[in-house]
């Protein structure tokens, strides 16, 4: 049996220390046939010489680099991979992580074997440091899920970008990456759920690299802005829905607050309190329109605490 094409792409930013250890882990994987497509997102380091080298030390390997000339963020360099794809599957990976070397061959049987409206199969991830050692050997949660996963994603994204294997029809029927946000994975997920149905095959697939600069080690502000934006896109599907979307959006409003949102945070706050009103949230709307920093509540708390504290002894 003729067995398809995967697209394996390879999002690359400032990663040159650890691409070609990502590299290498697709080159090493146990299932075949495979092409690989590596866009550099404008890269200051020397990415673009160590994805070259690789290429040229693998001439039998069906791989091509494409180089953005500005920096067009994730979301566009996804956009590209797809764009360009020729396989029936499509597997994305950041150039700082790692595939386990049978992560192909144990997806693509299980996509193949599902029925047409199985869009996506993923697993498990584990974590690493910069130096490869091992943090935490599981990303699994409670509970995974498979099939119709809309309302469970709605509740928490159990899907790690780097464990998935996705049917190219999906991006044919929902369409590429919103390239408005910061980062789409989430906002993907739950387009294709709204399609497709999800498989969750049991064991780690991957190796996920936590470093200082690391996407979700540093903008944690954009992350959440980004959130935000993409739930309200998912509105009126069902009530239950709508619920866990104002859940989603008081939540992440009040830490945008925390982390010294600004005016964004006033302008979700604001949206929060419109959807679910309530006292905790005209509270921290109104700390936020007349700009009260977080950190002044925190260092009044700590002042009344050594008053208490001091009028006690």
């Amino acid at each position: 049996m003729k067995l398809p094409l995967v697209t394996v792409g390879i999002a690359s930013f400032n990663n040159a220390e650890y691409l070609r250890e990502t590299l290498e882990s697709v080159r090493l994987q146990t299932y075949a046939p495979i092409e690989v497509i590596i866009v550099d997102d404008a890269s200051l380091d020397n990415s673009v010489e160590v994805a070259r080298k690789w290429i040229s030390d693998y001439p039998e390997i069906n791989a091509q680099l494409v180089r953005h000339e500005k920096n067009q963020g994730i979301c566009r360099v996804c956009n590209s991979i797809i764009t360009r794809a020729k396989g029936e599957f499509i597997s994305l990976i950041g150039s700082d992580d790692v595939y386990l070397p049978d992560k192909l061959a144990n997806q693509v049987p299980a996509l193949m074997q599902g029925p047409p409206e199985l869009g996506v199969v993923f697993g498990d991830i584990a974590y690493m440091d910069s130096e490869g050692k091992s943090i935490e050997p599981s990303f699994e949660k409670a509970t995974m899920h498979s099939g119709d996963v809309l309302i469970p994603l709605l509740r928490g994204n159990f899907v790690p970008a780097m464990s998935i294997l996705v049917r190219k029809k999906c991006y044919d029927t929902v369409g590429l990456y919103d390239e408005t946000l910061f980062y789409d994975d989430y906002d993907m997920w739950l387009r294709i759920a709204r399609k497709f149905h999800f498989l969750y095959v049991p064991g780690v697939t991957a190796r996920y690299r936590i470093h200082p600069k690391s996407v979700s080690f540093s903008r944690q502000l954009q992350m959440l802005e980004s959130s935000l934006m993409l739930v309200q896109k998912h509105r009126d599907h069902s009530p239950m829905a709508n619920q866990l979307i104002n859940g989603i959006t008081s939540r992440s409003a009040a830490m945008m607050y925390l982390l010294g949102g600004g005016a964004t945070a006033r302008h979700w706050l604001w949206q929060s309190w419109r959807q679910t009103p309530n006292v905790a949230g005209l509270g921290l709307l109104g700390l936020a329109t007349l700009r009260i920093p977080a950190s002044a509540l925190r260092n009044i708390k700590h002042r009344v605490q050594r008053l208490l504290s001091s009028g006690n002894q």
